[in-house]
């Protein structure tokens, strides 16, 4: 999966804006525009599309999946990531090969393929959550603590809104 584009983040800002004009066509313009200076200040940036050190943002999602299901098969990656299987075991194979994944058997069934994340993926994951969480603290410093609260808890209700 390729980063997105500036035409790509164009088309998302304007689904949004459609969808959040019925809400408050003023309020939703700015919270629009609010989300996307988000996605862009944590999201991947540059040209090469890198997120987090070498990885891309669908290699670094690929693998924190892997750490964090049991007996991660690559098509629970694929349906994670809203990918087909074959776009999934292409991210597989990348990871394997920059050394953050191994491919083993399922234990419950042997033909399945699962991947685990070695010592230098456990190593990347921490490196990129602790420096994602060093921007979002030295960010939330700048707002007051009472706002800070309500802001971490709409962030995680959204987040849990896009996943169901």
């Amino acid at each position: 999966m390729k980063p997105l584009t500036a035409r790509s983040y164009k088309i998302i800002s304007e689904n949004l804006m459609k969808k959040l004009e019925a809400i408050d066509p003023k309020k939703s313009i700015k919270l629009s525009r609010a989300l996307i200076e988000i996605v862009w200040q944590f999201g991947p940036k540059g040209l090469d599309g890198q997120c987090c050190e070498d990885l891309s943002m669908p290699e670094y999602l690929a693998l924190e999946t892997s750490a964090t299901t049991n007996d991660c098969p690559v098509q629970h990656i694929g349906n994670k990531l809203n990918f087909t299987k074959s776009g999934a075991t292409r991210i597989v194979n990348r990871l394997e090969k920059k050394g953050y994944i191994q491919k083993i058997k399922s234990y419950e069934d042997a033909r399945v393929c699962c991947v685990v994340p070695t010592d230098k993926g456990k190593s990347i994951l921490e490196n990129v959550a602790q420096g994602y969480a060093d921007r979002l603290s030295a960010v939330l410093s700048k707002v007051p603590a009472k706002q800070s609260d309500n802001i971490a808890n709409a962030l995680l209700e959204m987040a849990a809104a896009l996943r169901r």
